[in-house]
């Protein structure tokens, strides 16, 4: 398989012919295929291979068809070769937790998928309770148990005032089995996709402020091993990076109708998909759009003036509302991924849960601002830099491991060659940094899991890189450092 994927990446010209493209993405899928079906009676079968092979054709056709995809940079066919990555990727993530990982309850990548199918199933019983599911629409009477009763995790094992996100990718894995005919890595190639979509959006945002240096930004951008990793997986990540990517690209274009429609349905399906992304996008959101409607005059002020107003509103939001404190919702969500990381909870079968395998201990959040301000940099050191290496315990742990000090030396470079004050556009780098620390401060303050934290600050790692994109100065680096020209040369 490995020895495969090397030459895939070593054919002379491969990006300039697509019917190669294909011809070497199906073979690279061979060894893997001859070793599973020898090997394991679970394995693909030759149906669930054609189907995951015809719809990667079909979605290489449709980016070929499809404008979105192409920018300064960026061509149809290297985002062809990107996409068959993440599907190499996506069936690795599949291998992974199948064959490696073989308790088929506890893996993240069949929560969803398995009770996706008793929402489909229902169609052929009672579609009237199918379609109420789907839309969410007078679903949550005693005629539904039937159903809820039966899956692991549409429903909470902690009552809680936060909206279930795991309810969105379920419906999304059962609108996806219309097509996949319930294979598994159809899905696969569908959140490739679309994530895809998501990851185009954000270098298209970005690329005319970074012009040269649009290979370091499509490096940051697509090619981030955890990005390609749990971003191709049919995982929540898929999503999120899907309506991200979209809700930042058409929200820089405002007010177009076509772009205020997008804006607003992937902002709900950022919301409903990881309430907390969503949050902690918004500040960045509207400064941006301000700063694009005006200018990048005072942008401190500015960005001041909104987090001020954001906080204030809200930090006090039950006083005028009937929403719960944003600060006692922080406070239960780590209580209840405590309870999950030790064991303390079972499935929709009455079985315990198992103890996570890479707990830690985070500091208790109380809900108060003092707590989380308190908590703040521990929560920052959690998630910018854990595991440490003597923490690595697994694979995943390990490739975790080695992207924090990859990541650390390349934001190290940045600064030690970056551009004088003067030069740095500021205001983007405050939006990407802005989102990430929110994003990060949120992880870090509620998830007690090494293994989780990796996962969920994925659709934050591009903008972190970024932010350190705008800082670095390319020609004193290359002043430097030679050699790196041969690689990424200054345009």
């Amino acid at each position: 398989m490995f020895l495969s994927l090397v030459d895939f990446f070593e054919i002379p010209n491969l990006h300039k012919k697509p019917s190669l493209q294909l011809k070497y993405f199906i073979l690279s899928f061979q060894p893997l295929m001859n070793y599973y079906i020898c090997r394991n009676k679970k394995s693909l079968n030759h149906l669930e291979f054609l189907l995951t092979t015809a719809y990667t054709f079909l979605f290489i056709f449709i980016i070929h068809r499809m404008n979105f995809f192409e920018a300064d940079g960026l061509s149809k066919r290297l985002v062809s070769f990107i996409f068959m990555l993440k599907v190499v990727f996506g069936l690795l993530l599949w291998a992974i937790y199948t064959f490696y990982y073989k308790d088929r309850s506890t893996a993240d990548i069949y929560k969803y998928f398995d009770d996706s199918k008793i929402l489909f199933d229902a169609i052929r019983t009672n579609p009237v309770h199918f379609f109420k599911m789907m839309a969410s629409i007078g679903n949550n009477t005693p005629d539904f148990d039937i159903y809820y009763n039966q899956m692991h995790y549409w429903a909470r094992r902690i009552d809680s005032s936060i909206y279930n996100d795991s309810h969105t990718i379920i419906r999304f894995n059962s609108l996806v089995r219309f097509f996949s005919l319930g294979y598994y890595n159809v899905h696969t190639v569908f959140i490739c996709f679309f994530s895809l979509i998501g990851l185009t959006a954000i270098y298209k945002t970005f690329v005319p402020f970074l012009k040269d240096k649009k290979r370091e930004l499509l490096f940051v951008v697509f090619l981030l091993p955890s990005v390609l990793f749990w971003g191709s997986g049919v995982l929540k990540e898929g999503l999120i990076i899907f309506a991200l990517g979209l809700l930042i690209y058409y929200t820089s274009r405002l007010f177009s109708v076509k772009s205020t429609l997008i804006c607003l349905a992937a902002g709900f399906l950022l919301a409903f998909s990881k309430f907390y992304v969503w949050l902690a996008i918004c500040p960045s959101l509207f400064f941006l759009v301000w700063i694009n409607k005006t200018s990048a005059a005072k942008w401190y002020l500015k960005f001041l003036i909104i987090v001020v107003v954001l906080a204030t509103l809200g930090l006090n939001i039950d006083n005028f509302t009937s929403i719960q404190n944003p600060l006692v919702t922080l406070s239960q969500k780590q209580i209840e991924f405590n309870q999950l990381a030790n064991g303390g909870l079972s499935d929709a079968y009455c079985q315990p849960i198992p103890v996570a395998g890479s707990i830690i201990l985070i500091p208790p959040l109380e809900p108060t601002l003092s707590s989380f301000i308190c908590n703040a940099p521990h929560a920052l050191l959690n998630t910018l830099l854990r595991p440490f290496l003597w923490e690595l315990k697994s694979p995943m742990m390990l490739m975790a491991g080695a992207e924090n000090v990859l990541m650390l030396v390349f934001i190290l470079i940045c600064l030690l060659f970056s551009k004088s004050i003067k030069e740095i556009k500021w205001q983007y780098v405050l939006f990407c940094l802005s989102f990430v620390t929110v994003q990060f401060l949120i992880i870090g303050e509620t998830t007690p899991v090494l293994g989780a934290i990796a996962r969920y600050k994925v659709p934050a790692l591009p903008f972190l890189l970024i932010s350190f994109l705008f800082i670095l100065d390319k020609q004193k680096l290359m002043k430097r450092v030679p050699v790196l020209s041969k690689w990424f040369p200054i345009e």
